[in-house]
């Protein structure tokens, strides 16, 4: 009896013994499929996360970037660089335009001293073949010329399609000069059959860099860094 006893004792142990090295298996497999989804679920979660962090940092990059442009734009216009008083005498006899550059005022002051060192180029686009210069006039804003420049051999068909320029500059003796501003007119805007004398306010220099070429600058800063937001 004891025989059997011992018999069934050593069975339930080995039965035992299956039964739980079985559970484990079945716990180790569903313990990795758990963490599987575990970590699928906590991407999903910190996608989600980012996407709620960077959103509202994008829409704000835009907005102030929108500030900025419409601020610099508005200062743009707001900017008085002067203003500069010409002559145009056109001889039809001889097809030749003179220009004569009389005097400007209100100069911006672009010295550390407060004033500036102005000159004048005057050509006509589109060709530029021809340019003059005015002397350097130091240290003041509303300079005095009083300089007539002869274009030759231009005929008033040909006339009508050219754009006088009036280019200032501040002189510097040590690096570039400083454009100012220009006036631009165009030929076929005026009657060259009469004398033209009048005053101009000066323009900014397109493709010169100053206001409009900071702005460009911080709106595409504020581009790639969006752009940069939306690759990572």
């Amino acid at each position: 009896f004891d025989f059997f006893v011992g018999v069934g004792v050593v069975i339930l142990l080995i039965c035992f013994c299956c039964i739980r090295r079985c559970f484990r298996k079945r716990r180790a497999k569903d313990g990795k499929k758990g963490k599987g989804i575990v970590d699928l679920k906590s991407v999903q979660l910190l996608g989600s996360a980012y996407k709620e962090k960077v959103q509202p940092d994008m829409e704000e990059l835009t907005e102030n970037a929108e500030d900025i442009a419409e601020e610099g734009e508005s200062k743009q216009s707001e900017v008085k660089l002067g203003k500069l008083q010409y002559k145009l005498e056109y001889d039809f006899n001889s097809n030749s335009l003179s220009v004569t550059v009389i005097q400007a005022e209100d100069l911006p002051a672009l010295d550390m001293g407060g004033t500036s060192d102005p000159y004048v180029k005057v050509y006509l686009l589109p060709d530029k073949k021809k340019k003059f210069e005015t002397k350097v006039h130091r240290k003041t804003l509303n300079p005095v010329f009083n300089e007539t420049f002869t274009f030759k051999g231009v005929p008033y068909a040909d006339a009508m399609n050219k754009t006088l320029v009036f280019a200032i500059f501040d002189f510097d003796r040590f690096s570039k000069h400083d454009q100012i501003g220009e006036v631009k007119v165009p030929l076929c805007q005026v009657d060259l059959a009469q004398t033209i004398e009048e005053w101009k306010e000066l323009q900014s220099v397109e493709g010169e860099g100053g206001q409009v070429g900071l702005i460009e600058f911080i709106l595409n800063y504020f581009d790639f860094i969006i752009c940069s937001q939306y690759t990572i």
